[in-house]
C-alpha cells in the first residue's frame, strides 16, 4: 500500500477524511430523491458525520481488525489533494431530523472487509 504524502499539516502528516458507511450514505440519498419527487425542488445538502479519521488512522484500524500489520510506503503527495475534508451534514440532520445508524469507524471498516470478502 503507498501513503500518497506524510507530509501535510495533519496531526500524523497523512490526509484526513470524513469516513461514512454505505448504508448511511444510501439513506441520505433516498430521504432526499423522496423529498425531490414529493416537494419538486432540491437543497444542497453536505453527506458526512462530522468527524475525519487520517489514513494512518484507517490503517493502524484495520491492523486492528486484521490481527496484523499492513506493510505500507511513502510516496508523493497525489497533485489536488486536500489534506482535510470533513463533511458539516448539519443542515441535512436538521432539515430532515435524520439520525446515522453506522457512525463507528471499527463498524464501516469491518463491512467495509466483509464485502470485499464476499465480491472476491
Amino acid at each position: 500500500m503507498i501513503i500518497h504524502g506524510d507530509d501535510y499539516d495533519t496531526y500524523d502528516g497523512t490526509t484526513i477524511r470524513d469516513y461514512i458507511h454505505v448504508s448511511d450514505l444510501a439513506d441520505i440519498h433516498f430521504i432526499s430523491g423522496v423529498y425531490l419527487i414529493d416537494n419538486e425542488k432540491s437543497h444542497i445538502f453536505n453527506c458526512g458525520y462530522g468527524n475525519g479519521y487520517s489514513v494512518k488512522d484507517i490503517i493502524k484500524n484495520f491492523d486492528n481488525i486484521l490481527d496484523k500489520k499492513i506493510t505500507y510506503s511513502i510516496g508523493p503527495r497525489r497533485k489536488g489533494d486536500s489534506k482535510m475534508i470533513v463533511a458539516d451534514a448539519t443542515k441535512f440532520k436538521n432539515f430532515f431530523s435524520w439520525k446515522p445508524k453506522y457512525n463507528d469507524l471499527m463498524y464501516i471498516l469491518r463491512t467495509a472487509l466483509s464485502w470485499e470478502k464476499k465480491i472476491r
